[in-house]
Protein backbone atom coordinates (compact mmCIF):
# COMPACT_ATOMS: atom_id res chain seq x y z
CA UNK A 1 0.00 0.00 0.00
CA UNK A 2 1.46 3.05 -0.78
CA UNK A 3 0.78 6.36 0.78
CA UNK A 4 -1.29 9.42 -1.11
CA UNK A 5 -1.87 13.11 -0.38
CA UNK A 6 -5.73 13.95 -1.44
CA UNK A 7 -5.86 18.01 -1.41
CA UNK A 8 -9.44 19.26 -0.94
CA UNK A 9 -10.96 22.71 -0.99
CA UNK A 10 -13.91 22.62 1.34
CA UNK A 11 -16.82 24.87 2.81
CA UNK A 12 -15.84 26.58 5.72
CA UNK A 13 -18.14 25.98 8.51
CA UNK A 14 -19.09 23.59 11.10
CA UNK A 15 -19.51 20.13 10.62
CA UNK A 16 -17.53 19.96 6.76
CA UNK A 17 -14.68 17.92 8.37
CA UNK A 18 -16.82 15.42 10.55
CA UNK A 19 -19.19 14.46 6.96
CA UNK A 20 -15.20 13.96 5.04
CA UNK A 21 -13.59 12.16 8.50
CA UNK A 22 -17.15 9.78 8.44
CA UNK A 23 -16.23 8.87 4.99
CA UNK A 24 -13.17 7.65 5.56
CA UNK A 25 -14.52 5.67 8.54
CA UNK A 26 -17.27 4.26 6.80
CA UNK A 27 -14.93 3.04 4.25
CA UNK A 28 -12.55 1.70 7.32
CA UNK A 29 -9.70 4.06 5.67
CA UNK A 30 -7.27 5.36 8.13
CA UNK A 31 -6.11 8.66 7.82
CA UNK A 32 -2.44 8.93 8.56
CA UNK A 33 -2.18 12.84 8.79
CA UNK A 34 -4.60 16.01 7.88
CA UNK A 35 -4.07 19.30 8.16
CA UNK A 36 -6.53 22.03 7.47
CA UNK A 37 -5.93 26.12 6.99
CA UNK A 38 -8.14 28.52 6.00
CA UNK A 39 -7.47 30.08 2.25
CA UNK A 40 -7.73 34.11 1.62
CA UNK A 41 -11.73 33.92 1.30
CA UNK A 42 -12.92 33.11 4.34
CA UNK A 43 -15.83 30.66 3.42
CA UNK A 44 -13.09 28.48 1.98
CA UNK A 45 -10.35 25.98 3.61
CA UNK A 46 -7.63 23.68 2.31
CA UNK A 47 -7.30 20.05 3.48
CA UNK A 48 -4.85 17.96 3.09
CA UNK A 49 -5.45 14.56 3.97
CA UNK A 50 -2.54 11.87 3.43
CA UNK A 51 -4.09 8.04 4.04
CA UNK A 52 -2.58 4.47 2.02
CA UNK A 53 -4.26 2.57 -0.69
CA UNK A 54 -3.44 0.59 -4.15
CA UNK A 55 -4.76 3.28 -7.04
CA UNK A 56 -7.94 2.08 -7.10
CA UNK A 57 -8.67 2.81 -3.25
CA UNK A 58 -6.61 6.09 -4.39
CA UNK A 59 -9.52 7.21 -7.25
CA UNK A 60 -12.60 5.92 -5.02
CA UNK A 61 -11.94 7.89 -2.34
CA UNK A 62 -11.82 11.09 -4.81
CA UNK A 63 -14.87 9.54 -6.30
CA UNK A 64 -16.74 9.91 -3.38
CA UNK A 65 -15.60 13.24 -2.09
CA UNK A 66 -16.15 14.61 -4.95
CA UNK A 67 -19.83 13.87 -4.05
CA UNK A 68 -20.13 16.30 -1.03
CA UNK A 69 -22.04 19.07 -0.93
CA UNK A 70 -19.58 21.05 1.05
CA UNK A 71 -16.40 20.04 -0.99
CA UNK A 72 -15.56 22.46 -4.14
CA UNK A 73 -11.92 20.87 -5.27
CA UNK A 74 -10.51 17.45 -5.52
CA UNK A 75 -6.63 16.64 -6.18
CA UNK A 76 -4.72 13.61 -5.71
CA UNK A 77 -1.43 14.90 -5.26
CA UNK A 78 2.04 12.52 -5.75
CA UNK A 79 3.58 11.91 -2.16
CA UNK A 80 7.05 11.03 -4.25
CA UNK A 81 9.54 9.87 -1.79
CA UNK A 82 8.13 9.41 1.17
Amino acid sequence: MERFIVELQVANHCGVLNRITGLYAKRKYNIDSLTVHETGDPTLSVMRIVSRGDTAIQRQMARQLRKLFDVKNVALLSNSGQ
